[in-house]
């Protein structure tokens, strides 16, 4: 009779906790492309899940734990940030989080594609009286850089004159921007 209730439970906090992920991405969805720097730290002491979008349905998700810095690339747009904190030992997973749900925080984050330079934003999270809250933003902005690497040459044609001819190829690169 011991031994099944052991088993009972092992078998129920096997399936209710979660291992602990590293700090990085958890899951990302959507159409749009991730290119977007967003950058964020929060105290030690406590894992953080950060969710980027709408809490029911985010765009994209991370694990922050604490102390650390969770970067990532995020896609464009005005988007919600909900952020749930618990002990490392008590992360169940995606949708489930730390148990107690995301609190959305009230200010939104704004990512943006402007000509040639992807505006992101670095966020530092403290935890208050008021609980969980953004403490310093700055922005993180990236610029990318059309290269043309290739070579001219000149063909002969039938009339004597001569041809022309530029071969080469377009690449994009990213560098922060001064």
């Amino acid at each position: 009779m011991i031994r099944s209730l052991i088993a009972i439970l092992a078998l129920t906090g096997a399936a209710w906790a979660a291992e602990r992920p590293p700090t990085g991405l958890l899951a990302r969805q959507g159409p749009l492309p991730a290119t977007i720097p967003l950058q964020i730290a929060a105290p030690e002491g406590r894992d953080y899940a950060v969710l980027l979008g709408d809490p029911g349905d985010p765009v994209l998700a991370g694990y922050l734990r604490g102390g650390e810095v969770l970067r990532l690339l995020a896609p464009p747009g005005d988007h919600a940030l909900s952020v749930a904190a618990g002990p490392p030992d008590a992360w169940r997973g995606l949708p489930d989080l730390f148990g107690d749900g995301a609190r959305t925080l009230p200010d939104r984050i704004a990512l943006r594609i402007a000509g040639d330079r992807r505006e992101g934003q670095a966020l530092t999270l403290s935890d208050g009286d008021g609980g969980l809250r953004i403490t310093d933003r700055e922005g993180r902005v990236l610029c990318q850089i059309a290269e043309w690497t290739g070579e001219v040459r000149t063909l002969p044609t039938p009339g004597g004159l001569g041809l022309r001819v530029i071969e080469g190829e377009l690449s994009v690169r990213s560098r922060p921007c001064d």
